[in-house]
């Protein structure tokens, strides 16, 4: 790393064959600062992160600027210099200090909402004499609220309401506590001041390198030395230098380079709000770098294929890491042969996951039976889970495997990974089946980078340990932790339990694959209701779970509607019109219905070991078709 600016000589000279590059050491007031900001004298380059520190502190060590102004108060200079290139039109780009920039300007425009807490008094005694008009009580509290830094220090309360069009609400209401209104002011100007005398924006000095003359790569590379040791730079912003010269590549497929660059060009639209400094802004004829591609390739396919987030500045995105395992890094990777294959393989991977998500999560089957709430766990999947995926695709795609197989064993490790996330974590016994989850990652850094290259070599690890049997017990012990069985009156004699319990995202597949190895696809595109084959209504002595999977059925609601809390029997008359029942052999006939439960007035169970056996018949019956259609 290059020697740190503050050890730069205050007029240093570099000579090349063409321009003098010149480095200086300047010092601005605050006033100075803001008045090229406002004058759009400063833009933040392409290369510059987007602004991080939050307005309060919110995490010990974590920069914001309520602590830096706190700085800026107490020691009258800004000690670590804002950085700048300047060009031959006397413009500047800002190199680094981006968020001490904004934490300026925040303060010069808003300086409350630094200092809240500077208008407690004056906000208590508004509320006040305003009790009871709200308009006029609202209007002062949100005006001062706002009011910028050069305005409330030079207020004067007797004039001030003529230059707002104010003047009645001051003669009408507020020139009687004129005095206490001042009292209140000159406190707070007083505090706004360093040392209660001299005013914040023209005392304290702000330390300024001025690099002349350098081009834009230049800057980069000193923006790039400047963070390099940075820690609060992310592994993401700092690739934005590392790979800000990298264009020497060529995409081939046109429609689809026209497509990322629509999306380079919304993301640093995204990255350019609630900047102070106008921005870099990407434009079509532009060549596009490989920090660019890598982003807007990850925000096209998230927009595709819905299925994968968009890029994030939470440590390396999903398709850098993709990318670096790949092709081993970084440095000299980024060609046309490589980004060419690396759109191949991403784009498969992403087809491949998407045909796994739609036999998963099918719109044939309507939401009642299969909701949203459930499609939402493809969304749960962070970003080393989809590494990991994506990366025994790609393993996969490479050995040329069988799309058919391919699928059938990321749908495995999907849906195992799914379940095991709906376990007790209470129950230690569970270990034994989470070691099972090859999609998790309790590590990251090299383990989950050298789990993803173990996979493009071997990608049959994602599934090969999640055989019928692992599969099976993990099914049964959800089954065996969602079997809760309760008494069903109160000590109060009212019933327990009188609402219908959710769903689990397991017991959904279940129901789900049940439904789409039995019955024929032109039943499916019915509505229908799950259902209990016991009503929900019943009673029962002692204690058993009405809520159990073995008592659930997915019925159309035309058949159900109609049925209410009646005999079983009443499936059999009404589906004359449907013909579906005979396909569903998880609803007992009726001899085996009469010996459970009975419908004299009201349903009542009478034998619950028969209900408990039945309900167990079913749901190994549901476990058993899953286990079939997997394996």
């Amino acid at each position: 790393m290059s020697k740190q600016l503050k050890d730069i000589p205050s007029y240093l000279h570099i000579m090349d064959k063409t321009t003098v590059k010149t480095v200086k050491n300047e010092q601005w007031s605050i006033v100075e600062l803001v008045d090229k900001i406002e004058k759009k004298e400063i833009s933040k380059p392409k290369f510059q992160r987007k602004k991080k520190w939050d307005i309060q502190p919110k995490k010990e060590n974590n920069p914001n600027e309520r602590e830096y102004i706190d700085f800026l108060y107490a020691t009258k200079n800004s000690a670590h210099p804002i950085t700048f290139g300047e060009t031959s039109d006397n413009k500047l780009k800002n190199i680094d200090g981006n968020n001490r920039i904004h934490a300026i300007k925040h303060v010069v425009d808003k300086p409350f909402e630094i200092y809240p807490e500077y208008l407690t008094e004056l906000f208590d005694y508004i509320n006040v004499i305003l009790k009871d008009d709200v308009t006029d009580r609202e209007f002062l509290l949100e005006h001062f609220n706002n009011m910028p830094y050069h305005v409330i220090i030079g207020l004067k309360f007797n004039r001030y309401f003529d230059t707002i069009d104010k003047k009645e609400l001051y003669t009408n209401k507020l020139k009687l506590y004129r005095d206490e209104f001042e009292a209140y002011i000159d406190n707070i100007q007083s505090i706004l001041k360093i040392n209660g005398r001299d005013r914040f924006d023209e005392t304290v000095k702000i330390n300024v390198n001025l690099f002349k003359n350098y081009s834009d790569g230049e800057l980069n590379k000193t923006y790039h030395d400047i963070n390099k040791y940075n820690n609060t730079l992310s592994e993401i912003e700092g690739l934005a230098s590392w790979l800000y010269d990298i264009n020497d590549f060529t995409i081939s497929d046109n429609v689809l380079e026209t497509s990322i660059k629509n999306e380079i060009i919304h993301f640093y639209k995204e990255n350019s709000s609630n900047e102070v400094l106008s921005c870099y802004n990407f434009e079509n004829n532009e060549l596009m770098n490989a920090y660019d591609f890598i982003i807007g390739f990850q925000n096209y396919c998230s927009n595709k294929y819905n299925i994968l987030e968009k890029t994030d500045n939470n440590g390396l995105s999903l398709f850098f890491k993709l990318y670096k395992s790949l092709y081993n890094g970084f440095e000299n990777t980024f060609n046309s042969d490589n980004i060419n294959e690396f759109i191949e393989n991403i784009i498969y991977s992403c087809d491949i996951l998407k045909k796994i998500y739609n036999k998963i999560f099918t719109t044939q089957i309507n939401d009642k039976l299969f909701n949203k709430k459930c499609e939402t766990k493809f969304t749960s999947l962070k970003k080393n889970n989809l590494y990991i995926i994506i990366s025994a695709i790609i393993g996969y795609k490479k050995m040329n495997e069988k799309e058919n197989i391919i699928i059938n064993s990321i749908e495995k490790a999907l849906l195992y990974h799914f379940f095991v996330s709906e376990l007790d974590n209470k129950n230690i016994n569970n270990k034994i089946h989470k070691s099972f989850d090859s999609i998790k990652y309790e590590a990251g850094g090299s383990f989950i980078d050298n789990m993803s290259k173990s996979l493009l070599k071997e990608p049959s690890k994602i599934s090969k340990d999640i055989t019928d049997v692992v599969m099976t017990n993990l099914v049964k012990e959800l089954l065996s932790e969602n079997n809760n069985p309760i008494e069903r009156f109160l000590d109060n004699g009212k019933k327990k339990n009188d609402k219908r319990k959710p769903r689990s995202f397991f017991e959904k597949c279940l129901l789900f694959y049940y439904y789409k190895e039995k019955v024929p696809v032109n039943f499916l595109n019915n509505k229908f209701s799950i259902e209990h084959i016991f009503p929900f209504s019943s009673t029962w002595s002692n204690e058993i779970d009405i809520e159990r999977i073995g008592n659930i059925v997915p019925i159309i609601n035309e058949i159900n509607n109609k049925r209410n809390n009646k005999h079983i029997s009443e499936y059999i008359k009404l589906d004359n019109l449907f013909g579906f029942i005979k396909f569903i052999d998880v609803i007992p006939n009726c001899d085996n219905y009469d010996n459970i439960i009975s419908h004299n007035k009201s349903p009542i169970i009478f034998d619950n070991d028969k209900y408990n056996n039945l309900c167990e018949s079913n749901e190994m019956n549901y476990l058993n078709n899953f286990i079939k259609c997997l394996y």
